[in-house]
């Protein structure tokens, strides 16, 4: 489990990178602070289409991220040793005096 966790973990930091830069790329409603971010190199590259591609990676990269994240929770749900604060109270002995 702890080998599967640390695959998520890490395919989640390379998600995580690529939806940054995917949204920095998109082409904002006010195109001036766009063009700071690399919209106007992403419609050079991409062609006159690139917001409707760079859209539908954004949903992608974005449920694949939730859909990491829900698995990483759950995984470490299951690792967990004990299922409640209670159980990690050490019982005592006691003893009957006469």
């Amino acid at each position: 489990m702890d080998f599967l966790f640390t695959v998520l973990a890490v395919l989640l930091i390379i998600d995580a990178v690529l939806l940054i830069i995917i949204v920095l790329m998109q082409k904002t409603k006010g195109a001036e602070i766009g063009a700071i971010f690399g919209s106007g190199a992403a419609a050079a590259v991409l062609g006159a289409g690139a917001s409707n591609i760079l859209t539908k990676i954004t949903y992608w990269l974005g449920g694949i991220f939730l859909f990491i994240v829900f698995a990483m929770s759950y995984i470490h749900h299951k690792s967990l040793k004990s299922s409640s604060v209670l159980s990690d109270i050490p019982q005592t002995k006691q003893t009957e005096k006469k």
